[in-house]
């Protein structure tokens, strides 16, 4: 078992995205079980995908299986018989679980109805089969120019500080309430904003681009496996130079200056 380093309706029924590996025979006993939930954020450049190959690349044998569907809710996931399956497929050393990008940012209330039931449901559900499973809450970046959206009803959430702010204080939350760690996906993404403005981070106002799905596999990596990523496996299609700022913005904030927030 590895130890972490920190501590629009969809139809259910379709919930389970494109397994990333299929159990095909039992994974080896070496390799190290993750499983996601999540939506499009997760879904998106295959973000599992490249999680393992940055771990194929640093000597760490890991699987992964992955429930996402763009839009999706915890509240979604908590409803779906085909997750609940999936949860009892194996002993998973991991479960990762990701929330409508929205819904975290909300004020208290709204926060308090839409998710955190939903993510201490599936929470105490992911540690049915094996009590040792290590949950862990992908904290997901913030909109471009924030939740252009809810800003009429709630200011706060109209720029990406004030939105990202909102999510990084519910994701701790839950991870808190539930005995279980962060993946602080959406505080490096802030660093790199500010460090590298130069590298595109977004696709759209809401969606990463590829190296904004590598940034994110590299917090993944070093949150999980307490490993740096210089050095490890970079996408083909990132340009020049792109894939080691990252690397080391990464490393920087995670590791070597502890910038955790």
């Amino acid at each position: 078992m590895k130890k972490a380093f920190f501590c629009t309706l969809v139809g259910l029924a379709s919930l389970l995205g494109p397994a990333i590996d299929v159990f095909a025979s039992p994974p080896s006993p070496e390799a190290t079980k993750i499983l996601f939930v999540g939506n499009s954020l997760t879904l998106g450049n295959d973000l599992p995908g490249l999680v393992k190959s940055i771990a194929a690349s640093k000597g760490v044998s890991i699987v992964t299986r992955t429930a996402a569907k763009g839009s999706a809710r915890l509240a979604h996931h908590a409803e779906n018989p085909q997750l609940r399956a999936l949860l009892d497929e194996t002993a998973w050393d991991f479960v990762v679980l990701q929330e409508h990008s929205q819904l975290p940012a909300l004020r208290d209330e709204d926060v308090a109805k839409k998710t955190l039931p939903y993510a201490s449901w599936l929470a105490e559900r992911a540690r049915l089969m094996s009590p040792a499973t290590q949950v862990v809450f992908y904290m997901a970046m913030a909109h471009r120019d924030g939740d252009q959206f809810n800003k009429t009803s709630f200011s706060e959430v109209g720029t990406y500080e004030g939105m990202q702010q909102r999510s990084n204080v519910t994701y701790n939350r839950m991870a808190r309430e539930n005995e279980a760690s962060v993946v602080p996906v959406g505080v490096v993404w802030s660093h790199m904003r500010t460090s590298h403005p130069d590298v595109e981070l977004y696709v759209d106002e809401r969606h990463p681009t590829v190296a904004g799905s590598y940034l994110a596999a590299c917090v993944f990596f070093t949150t999980l496996f307490s490993q740096g990523c210089e050095g490890a496996f970079q996408p083909v299609t990132l340009a020049d130079g792109t894939g080691l700022k990252i690397q080391n913005l990464s490393d920087d904030v995670l590791l070597r200056n502890a910038g955790i927030q």
